[in-house]
C-alpha cells in the first residue's frame, strides 16, 4: 500500500512539472497580461477520510473505518498557473490494527496539522491564455507539513503482535491531491477536494515497522474570493473589417527632363611600385601588373563607348615621408608624369586635357591613420579585384597606439619634414616608426586620378541594353523611356525606375517615379523609402495620401479618379 501511494505521489509531481513547463513558455511568449489569476481566498471545507497503517494492505481498502475531518485554509495564485495555500487541518481517525479486516474492532485518534502547498491550475494550463479564468476549475496541490497526534485509546488493543505508544506525539506528514470548485458567484465558490496523506510513522503511536502510513480525504466546502472582479465582457460589436484601397488610381509619374550634356567622371587610386629612386613605371615590377590592370578595367569599363570624350583628366601623385623632402618632391613629380604618359598613350588620351598635380609627402594620411589607430588600412575586403597578391596593412600593434599621442605631437610640429622625420625615429626608440615604414608608408605611394568625359545620347533599344551593363552612362530621362518599352508592372519595368533612382538618390523626380512603381507593385515599404526623397511636390503628397489609403491609416474616396484622403481611421 505504502508503495503504491508513493507512486501516485512521485506521478503527480512528474505530471506538475510537464504542464507547468508547457504553460510558462506560453505564458512567457503572450507577455505579462495573463488572465486567470485568482485573488486572495479562504476555503472552509469538511468531509470523510479512512486510515490505514502498515499492517492494512490496500486490498482490504473498502473495509476501512470511515471517519472525518475538516480544515481552513487560505491562498493565493502568484500567476495564472502557481500559487500557494496553508491550512489548519483537524481528522479524527480510525483503524483496524489487523492484517484482515473481518474484525469489527476499530480504535481512533486524533490529529491536528499544518501544512504549506503548492497550487497548480490544471484547467488554466490546458487553455489558451485569453481562454482561462473559466467557471469550472481544476487544481492539483502538494505540500509538506506537521502533525500532532493525540487522543489514542487506553482501554483498547492496538495490536495482537506488537507493542505501541499511546503516547501524543508531532511528526512529519506530506499530501497531494485535487481539488474541483465551481464559480457561484464573483465572491463564492463550491468545490470538493480529494486528497492523499502520508505520515512517518508516528501518526498512530507505531514504535517500529515501516516509515510511512497513511490517510485518503475527500471534503467538500466553500471559497470566498477577496477582492475578486467580476469578469468585465469583451465587446460583442461587430467587426469592423478594415477599408484599405485595394484598387490602385492613376499614379503621378513625372517625365524626366532631358539632360543637355551627359557629364560623366570616375575617380580611383593606384598604387604603383616603384625601384628606389626612380621614376619610370615597370608594368611587371612586383604588383604592377595586378595594379595597372586595376586601372586599365577601370578606365575601360567607364569608356566603354569609343565615342566618349574625354574633356579632363586630373592626377595628383603622392610620396611617403622618408628620405630627404627634396628627393621626395622629385620623385612625387617624376611618378605623376610617368602616370600621365601611361593613361594618354594607353586611352589615346591628348595630353593637354591632363593636370598633374602632387604632393611630396603625404603627412595627412599619414597622421589620419595613426590618430584612428587604422580604420583607413587596406584590406582584401575593401578591393574589389581581389587577388592573393594584395598584401593587406597588419591590425597596429600595441606598441604603435601605446606611442600615438607622441607621434601625432611631432606631426603637428611646425618645423620642416626633415626634422618631423628624424624625431620620429627616436620615439619608444625608433620601433613604431620602423612599424610604419613596412606597413603603412608603402600606402602612402598613390597617385589619385579624376577622369571626365561626355557621354553621347542612345536611344531605347540602346539604353535597354546597357541599363544592366553601363546604366552610370544613362541619363534619367533614358532610363525612364526603358521602362516604357516594358509592360507596366513588371520587373524589367520596376528594374528601370529602380536603378534610375539608386544611381541619382537626389533626384526628386527619380525618386517619385522609383515610388510610384513600387505602390503599383504594392511594395509600400519601398515606396515611402523612395518618396523621402521625393521632396513635397503637389505629386509626392498625392502618392502619399494613395499609400496611406492603401495602408488603412486614413478614411479616402474617390473623386473623378483620384483618391481623396478625408480623415484620419
Amino acid at each position: 500500500m505504502k508503495r503504491l501511494h508513493i507512486y501516485i505521489y512521485c506521478c503527480l509531481s512528474v505530471v506538475l512539472l510537464v504542464y507547468s513547463s508547457m504553460a510558462y513558455a506560453g505564458d512567457t511568449k503572450a507577455g505579462g497580461n495573463i488572465p486567470g489569476k485568482d485573488s486572495l481566498y479562504i476555503q472552509i471545507y469538511g468531509g470523510i477520510n479512512k486510515s490505514a497503517n502498515e499492517n492494512l494492505p490496500m486490498s482490504e481498502f473498502s473495509s476501512y473505518p470511515w471517519s472525518g475531518g475538516f480544515f481552513i485554509g487560505v491562498g493565493k495564485e502568484v500567476n495564472a498557473l502557481w500559487g500557494w495555500r496553508t491550512a489548519l487541518r483537524y481528522n479524527h481517525n480510525k483503524s483496524r490494527n489487523v492484517p484482515e479486516c473481518e474484525s469489527p474492532d476499530t480504535w481512533g485518534w486524533n490529529n491536528i496539522g499544518l501544512f504549506v502547498d503548492a497550487t497548480f491550475d490544471i484547467t488554466d494550463a490546458l487553455k489558451l491564455p485569453v481562454n482561462r479564468g473559466t467557471r469550472f476549475n481544476l487544481k492539483a496541490f502538494a505540500g509538506v507539513g506537521g502533525v500532532y497526534t493525540f487522543g489514542f485509546p487506553m482501554q483498547t488493543p492496538l495490536s495482537y503482535s506488537e507493542s505501541y505508544s499511546r503516547n501524543s506525539t508531532v511528526g512529519f506528514g506530506m499530501r497531494a491531491g485535487l481539488t474541483a470548485t465551481y464559480l457561484m458567484s464573483h465572491k463564492w465558490r463550491i468545490g470538493a477536494e480529494l486528497s492523499q496523506t502520508m505520515f512517518n510513522d508516528k501518526f498512530n503511536g507505531v514504535n517500529s515497522g515501516s516509515p510511512f502510513d497513511g490517510r485518503s480525504n475527500l471534503k467538500v466546502g466553500v471559497t470566498y474570493l477577496f477582492g475578486k472582479k467580476k469578469k468585465v465582457k469583451t465587446d460583442t460589436s461587430p467587426i469592423i473589417y478594415d477599408n484599405r484601397l485595394r484598387d490602385i488610381p492613376a499614379l503621378p509619374f513625372k517625365i524626366p527632363g532631358a539632360e543637355d550634356t551627359k557629364n560623366r567622371a570616375i575617380e580611383g587610386r593606384a598604387f604603383l611600385d616603384f625601384p628606389v629612386n626612380e621614376t619610370v613605371i615597370y608594368p611587371r615590377y612586383r604588383r604592377n601588373p595586378e595594379e595597372l590592370q586595376r586601372l586599365n578595367k577601370t578606365i575601360e569599363n567607364a569608356l566603354f563607348d569609343k565615342s566618349f570624350k574625354v574633356h579632363r583628366v586630373v592626377l595628383h601623385g603622392y610620396a611617403s615621408p622618408e628620405s630627404p623632402y627634396s628627393n621626395n618632391t622629385r620623385l612625387a613629380k617624376g611618378r605623376t608624369q610617368s602616370l600621365k604618359s601611361y593613361v594618354c598613350r594607353k586611352f589615346g588620351i591628348d595630353e593637354f586635357v591632363v593636370e598633374t598635380h602632387y604632393t611630396p609627402e603625404d603627412w595627412d594620411n599619414l597622421r589620419s591613420f595613426i590618430e584612428t589607430c587604422g580604420e583607413s588600412r587596406r584590406v582584401k575586403g575593401n578591393v574589389w579585384y581581389e587577388r592573393e597578391s594584395i598584401v593587406e596593412t597588419p591590425v597596429m600593434p600595441q606598441y604603435v597606439i601605446d606611442s600615438r599621442k607622441e607621434l601625432l605631437d611631432v606631426i603637428d610640429l611646425d618645423i620642416s619634414p626633415d626634422e618631423k622625420e628624424a624625431m620620429l625615429k627616436k620615439v619608444d626608440n625608433g620601433r613604431p616608426y620602423n612599424w610604419l615604414l613596412q606597413n603603412v608608408y608603402p600606402g602612402l605611394r598613390h597617385t589619385d586620378y579624376i577622369i571626365e568625359y561626355v557621354a553621347r545620347p542612345f536611344n531605347a533599344k540602346e539604353s535597354r541594353r546597357l541599363i544592366y551593363t553601363h546604366p552610370e552612362a544613362l541619363s534619367i530621362e533614358e532610363m525612364y523611356k526603358v521602362a516604357q518599352t516594358y509592360e507596366e508592372g513588371s520587373d524589367g519595368w520596376l528594374d528601370a525606375l529602380l536603378i534610375a533612382a539608386n544611381l541619382n538618390p537626389e533626384d526628386k523626380t527619380a525618386n517619385l517615379n522609383a515610388a510610384c512603381g513600387c505602390v503599383k507593385t504594392k511594395r509600400l515599404t519601398d515606396a515611402r523609402r523612395y518618396l523621402k526623397k521625393a521632396g513635397t511636390t503637389p505629386q509626392a503628397n498625392y502618392l502619399r495620401d494613395v499609400i496611406d489609403a492603401m495602408e488603412g491609416k486614413k478614411a479616402w474616396k474617390i473623386e473623378n479618379g483620384k483618391v481623396i484622403v478625408t480623415e484620419d481611421n
